[in-house]
């Protein structure tokens, strides 16, 4: 295949290449270490992410925390 043909592929494929490869990889979690500690790596990951992102955009990770626990 050219080259042209496999930037093609993966901008029409992208999407499902990624769930394909994250559904392995959580599958092989699962079979591997069980559900309840592969969950717990996957909420870590997600806060993880959540506070990235709020950096990123400029706010801190109090305001983060405000939003998760409102008084």
């Amino acid at each position: 295949m050219s080259r042209e043909m496999w930037q093609d592929f993966l901008s029409n494929n992208l999407g499902k290449l990624i769930g394909i490869a994250l559904g392995l990889f959580l599958g092989w979690m699962i079979i591997e270490y069980g559900l309840f500690r592969t969950l717990f790596v996957v909420i870590l990951v997600v806060a993880g992410y959540l506070l990235g992102k709020q950096v990123d955009e400029g706010e801190g990770p109090e305001s983060l925390w405000k939003r998760i626990f409102k008084r």
